[in-house]
């Protein structure tokens, strides 16, 4: 009994330094991500820069030229019918989030819209303001490549152009109103990004080697 006390006691005491603190997740990670449905569905890109600091996240994203005039449920039908189009020149903003257990996160999200109405016979322009939130998940594919599905509300909160405004077509004037995010703001996306370990290792699930393990940027 004495002698298995010692035995433990002593290998305790050769353990390096930092070994229990490299088995904790990494502290501090700088990651980059773009939308994934942005090229496809809009021919634009949206972008963003990510910092985690223990649970907690900071993140900053720009998009630009961003096509709206046939992505689904956005345009009004008798308003893309008569070849109106509305392009999203850029938007830009932040969030602040917060990593709930693994991988899983929640963020509180403040984005500034501008946006850009052709008709044909005039262009107007008008800027909006969303704050919502939103929740994803990060899957780690290889190293630190890693794909993020995102599900988001974003609210418009206030409107260059509150009511709207009148556009003038070849078939006469229409009324056209602010555009949400998305369906009424909702919308989902599909992440891909890099994430850099700055201090400490990532504890997480890579798929390839189907297990859980300390990484540092490379197994």
């Amino acid at each position: 009994m004495l002698l298995g006390l010692t035995m433990l006691f002593n290998a305790l005491a050769a353990e390096p330094a930092g070994a229990h603190e490299q088995a904790q997740p990494s502290n501090v990670q700088l990651a980059f991500h773009a939308g994934l449905l942005q090229p496809i569905l809009t021919d634009g890109f949206n972008a963003a820069v990510d910092l985690r600091f223990d649970r907690v996240i900071l993140s900053y994203s720009h998009g630009e030229g961003l096509d709206l005039s046939g992505v689904p449920g956005i345009l009004p039908a008798d308003q893309r019918d008569l070849g109106v189009t509305v392009e999203m020149p850029w938007t830009t903003g932040g969030g602040v989030g917060w990593r709930i257990v693994d991988e899983l996160y929640v963020m509180a999200d403040v984005k500034v819209h501008g946006f850009e109405v052709d008709a044909g016979l005039d262009v107007s322009s008008y800027t909006t303001v969303t704050v919502g939130g939103e929740v994803g998940y990060r899957l780690f594919l290889w190293e630190g490549f890693y794909i993020s599905p995102v599900i988001r509300y974003w609210p418009t909160v206030w409107s260059s152009a509150p009511d709207g405004f009148r556009i003038q077509t070849d078939a006469g004037t229409f009324q056209h109103d602010p555009l949400p995010q998305g369906v009424n703001g909702v919308f989902a996306n599909v992440l891909v990004g890099w994430s850099f370990d700055v201090r400490g290792k990532r504890r997480t699930y890579t798929v390839i080697d189907d297990e859980r393990g300390d990484q540092t940027g490379r197994r």
